[in-house]
């Protein structure tokens, strides 16, 4: 009976470790099977967090190109506001000169000079210039003698009286 007590004693302790181990093994698995879902778990969070950068990048250079073609756009306008006046300043000058030339012409018809009916507008003007660009009242006395000599030969030649 004790051998009986003792065999049964270790085929219960043979059934216990082999049980234990069963269940040592079958939690091993669980957690294996738990780490494998862990690890699972965890590459598809780094796969969208991956993905969000991605998108996130992406809609960062999406914004920065469409500020700088907001950009492009305002300095275009600026463009095309500044050449605007620039026209229009250009058009001032040339009403400006326009108007000068004018009253060049208007003063030189109004001025006398001395055989102005046998001259062209450009010998008046030219005249006038040369007379602007005397330094010295005795220069100017020495271009009008000189005028009037050649208005006098001019008249005489087409037979005109200049007084």
């Amino acid at each position: 009976m004790r051998i009986r007590t003792v065999t049964l004693m270790l085929v219960a302790g043979a059934l216990l470790a082999t049980s234990g181990a069963a269940w040592a093994q079958k939690q091993q698995q669980s957690g294996a099977q738990e780490r494998a879902g862990q690890t699972t778990r965890e590459r598809q969070m780094e796969q969208t967090q991956s993905r969000e950068r991605a998108t996130s990048a992406e809609e960062l250079q999406l914004r920065e190109m469409q500020r700088e073609r907001a950009q492009e756009q305002v300095e275009s306008q600026d463009q095309l506001k500044q050449q605007d006046q620039l026209r229009q300043q250009d058009q001032l000058k040339q009403q400006d000169q326009l108007r000068e030339q004018e009253q060049a012409r208007e003063r030189i018809h109004q001025e006398e000079i001395f055989g102005g009916e046998m001259m062209t507008e450009q010998e008046r003007m030219r005249y006038q210039e040369q007379l602007g660009k005397a330094g010295s009242e005795q220069e100017r006395e020495q271009i009008r003698a000189r005028h009037r000599e050649e208005m006098l030969e001019r008249a005489r030649q087409k037979g005109v009286k200049l007084e």
